[in-house]
């Protein structure tokens, strides 16, 4: 009996410290450790006058890290990143995690200090936006704007190889991404298809930044920009219209609301696309995706989870002949709606 609690104490303290770890890796990142050493190896002595670090707890901070799988100590004590941390956390490479997971730092770690406040009162937590206009409120800010549109870009990056093959986009001409930012999921489908007319369209305080992520890119010309609100008057028509890791921002009639919006913007014999961390019971990802609606609680002043069984309802409600689904990995999936020819 004794020992089956000291098991369930150890999993109970493993659960409820788990800050600790995560905050070792956010740590990681504010303090632009991985960006340093990806420049090659250092002792610890060089790497703490680099960072600015006190000596007290730095080997300990290290280590600890080490223990995770983010650093290795080469045997002439010098500390390097391990392959994951290269791969993923270094600043400035497309693949790389750091925008998503500073701002994560800086703005979620914080609004989950203030769950059970959330809990009680229904309202955000976050401290970077008042009243329901959030997304007008950020991108009039450009520090707020671009860590927002970082962080989305971040999170949809990984899905891009995915999107291009599970979607038969050979049968269609033109696509419409709904709240597209950057156009940086748009710029992946189109390299992949070259042959689809392809548009962005979002808030018209993106346009500056669009194009010139576009130059970037060397896609200019390629895709195009208009600016509007999606839950405001008719939207362009396309054969393809998609959205993204948005449909969670809002609440449960806005959903609606939009996916008729998007209903009446698909072409006959067309389709509407959204992916999302759907809430599935059944799957693997159904604990995590629970977790991100919390987050989505804290973060947005309507958004929260959803069921795949609530999406397919609002599409078929909003007049789309048929539902399917498909995994896009990374607990994400894609939604798909048939518009009848």
């Amino acid at each position: 009996m004794g020992d089956d609690v000291t098991v369930r104490a150890g999993q109970v303290l493993g659960q409820a410290m788990a800050f600790q770890p995560a905050k070792l890796v956010l740590a990681g990142v504010r303090l632009g450790l991985f960006g340093t050493l990806a420049q090659g190896p250092l002792p610890e002595e060089r790497l703490r006058q680099r960072l600015g670090l006190h000596p007290r707890g730095c080997d300990h901070f290290l280590a600890a890290l080490a223990e995770l799988g983010f650093l290795e100590r080469r045997r002439d004590g010098t500390w390097a990143n391990a392959r994951v941390a290269d791969q993923l956390l270094v600043p400035g490479d497309p693949a790389s995690l750091s925008g998503f997971l500073h701002l994560a730092d800086q703005v979620m770690y914080p609004a989950w200090e203030r769950l059970a406040d959330g809990l009680r009162t229904g309202e955000p937590q976050a401290a970077t936006y008042s009243g329901e206009d959030m997304f007008d409120q950020l991108y009039d800010s450009e520090e707020h704007k671009d860590g927002l549109v970082g962080m989305a870009e971040d999170a949809s990056r990984p899905l891009i190889p995915a999107l291009t093959e599970v979607f038969d986009w050979p049968s269609y001409g033109s696509v419409l991404e709904l709240g597209g930012c950057r156009g940086n999921v748009l710029a992946g489908l189109v390299a992949a298809h070259p042959h689809l007319d392809a548009r962005v369209f979002d808030l018209p305080q993106l346009e500056g930044d669009f194009a010139a992520h576009m130059a970037t890119l060397g896609m200019t010309g390629r895709l195009g920009f208009v600016g509007g609100d999606f839950f405001a008057g008719p939207l362009p028509e396309a054969d393809v219209l998609m959205l993204g890791h948005a449909l969670v921002d809002w609440n449960d009639d806005q959903r609606a609301q939009l996916v008729k919006n998007a209903f009446a913007g698909v072409r006959p014999g067309g389709a509407f696309l959204v992916w999302d961390p759907v809430i599935v019971p059944e799957e693997e990802s159904y604990l995590r995706n629970l977790l991100r609606s919390l987050n989505l609680q804290l973060m947005t002043p309507h958004g929260k989870g959803y069921t795949l069984a609530q999406c397919a309802a609002w599409m078929r409600e909003a007049g789309f002949d048929s539902v399917e689904h498909r995994s896009l990995g990374h607990d994400v999936t894609l939604v798909i709606a048939h518009k009848r020819a």
